[in-house]
């Protein structure tokens, strides 16, 4: 059979490569439809090229070599036809079949793989060594199918497929490394490194949202760096205002700067702090001057910013303390003058008053002692002054004697009580000194004489009786009773006591 039969070689048919290589992998979304239609039209027409052609030729008779011909051509060869599907056994038919099937399936898998690799990423020096190798394994399968090696086709179309799929994630891989590297570069406010990073992802996926974000921070990225330094220049100085107005630049330009609200809450912080500092000191410069009023103002505000701060608390305790000090100091100023003037009442009060605020100080314990004492001795010199006329009385009089005695024993004795001492001295011995007193009566009234007792009926009486008020009172049967209050003074003339109205019967 092999002298009559001849070799027949198939022409190469590229059906992976149908637009060349020139194309590249990257077509642009704009023609990912057309792109669809070639690779589907391929598939197509390898099906029907495998499938039906082989049923439509009829087998070549085998033609033995002939003479060459009168007119000089060149002599033919006769070339045998292959055995058509309905001559093959049917397991064999099955099994090309199947073969030619699942080689058909490895093409389409890698027509679309190429489709998403020039959708999804762009050419570059990154990709053209395996893109290249991918493709020179899938020109391999277009031979060894349009030569019915289907199994050879399927592995070559099977490696290239795959080849191409470990390209996408290699680039996206690449992609993804390459911004992340940027953005890094970004957030340690390196530019140039920033720069370098995004121009090899933009290498690879130059239209994607990420990475044009990315850039917009890194352009931004040199104004960004000029107002930390702006902001760190202010803090330094402690313009903290200033450097927060800088840090809210920085978020204008590029919110997703790492740290931004970290800084302006330092920065704040640090604002509190001076404005807290501030207070303070004037506060504790208010007290040391005794304005107390101003220092504790300053001291609630210290508070107001950082409360529970210890050294505003204890300002205001320093404020409590040294203002107690100061209104102990006036009041026991206003008790001293109060004394000297001998405004007893007064002076006790103001000590009164010092020891409501601190009851254990003793000047002002003392000074409340004898200022009662001043007080009640001459309050009560007044009083029996002004009631001299109960000095008639021998218990009132021993009892001004002894209260007379007392107030001889305070000191400081000043002039307003030497003078109720003296005039009390000269009242006493007035009252002290008995007086002569005659009485006339009627001989029938009875007659009692107060602080005396009764004196009985008599014409006349005389008496001795200490100067002062006096009652007599006179009764007698059938007559009313008479009562009359005299004055005991010396050089006095006599008085008369008698009852002489009836009563009716």
């Amino acid at each position: 059979m092999s002298d009559e039969s001849g070799v027949i070689r198939p022409r190469t048919v590229p059906l992976s490569h149908a637009e060349g290589r020139a194309a590249g992998p990257k077509g642009g979304r704009g023609r990912r439809w057309p792109l669809l239609l070639v690779a589907a039209g391929a598939v197509a027409t390898v099906a029907v090229l495998f499938t039906l052609v082989p049923r439509w030729i009829e087998p070549l008779e085998t033609v033995p070599p002939t003479a060459a011909p009168s007119n000089g051509a060149p002599p033919t060869t006769a070339v045998p036809r292959p055995a058509p599907d309905d001559q093959l056994p049917p397991f064999q038919a099955l099994r090309r079949e199947q073969a030619h099937t699942e080689a058909s399936g490895e093409l389409a898998r890698f027509v679309e793989l190429e489709l998403k690799l020039r959708e999804e990423l762009n050419a570059g020096a990154w990709s053209e060594a395996p893109y290249d190798a991918a493709r020179t394994l899938a020109q391999a399968g277009d031979e060894a199918f349009v030569a019915e090696r289907f199994d050879a086709a399927i592995d070559q179309y099977r490696q290239a497929a795959d080849a191409l799929a470990a390209l996408i994630d290699q680039g996206h891989a690449q992609f993804e490394d390459a911004l992340n590297q940027g953005l890094a570069a970004i957030e340690g406010r390196d530019p140039a490194t920033a720069e370098a990073w995004l121009s090899q992802a933009g290498d690879i996926k130059p239209d994607s949202p990420a990475l044009h974000s990315a850039l917009e921070r890194a352009g931004r990225l040199p104004e960004v760096i000029a107002q930390f330094r702006i902001a760190r220049n202010h803090e330094l100085a402690g313009r903290w205002d200033q450097a927060v107005a800088a840090y809210q630049a920085i978020r204008a330009l590029d919110a997703a700067t790492p740290g931004l609200g970290a800084a302006i809450d330092a920065a704040r912080r640090g604002r509190s702090e001076q404005i807290l500092g501030e207070r303070l000191s004037a506060g504790f410069k208010a007290l040391e001057q005794g304005s107390f009023e101003q220092a504790e103002n300053a001291f609630r505000q210290a508070l107001g910013i950082d409360p529970g701060n210890a050294s505003a608390e204890g300002g205001l305790q320093q404020i409590a303390e040294q203002s107690e000090l100061v209104r102990i100091a006036e009041l026991q100023r206003q008790a001293e003058r109060h004394a000297a003037a001998e405004r007893w009442d007064e002076a006790a009060e103001a000590n009164r008053r010092i020891l409501a605020l601190d009851a254990n100080i003793q000047f002002a314990r003392l000074g409340l002692e004898q200022a009662e004492a001043q007080s009640h001795a001459l309050n009560t010199l007044k009083r029996i002054a002004d009631g001299a006329e109960r000095l008639s009385s021998d218990a009132l009089f021993a009892e001004a004697q002894d209260l007379l005695a007392d107030a001889k024993t305070l000191s400081p004795r000043g002039p307003v009580l030497a003078a109720a001492i003296a005039g009390m001295d000269a009242l006493l011995r007035r009252h002290g000194t008995p007086v002569p007193v005659l009485l006339r009566s009627d001989d029938a009234t009875e007659v009692l004489l107060s602080n005396v007792g009764p004196l009985g009926r008599f014409a006349e009486k005389r008496l001795e009786l200490r100067p002062g008020a006096y009652t007599l009172v006179g009764s007698r049967d059938g007559c009313r009773d008479v009562r009359a209050e005299i004055s005991v003074q010396p050089g006095m003339g006599p008085i008369e006591i008698r009852c002489v109205e009836l009563l009716q019967r």
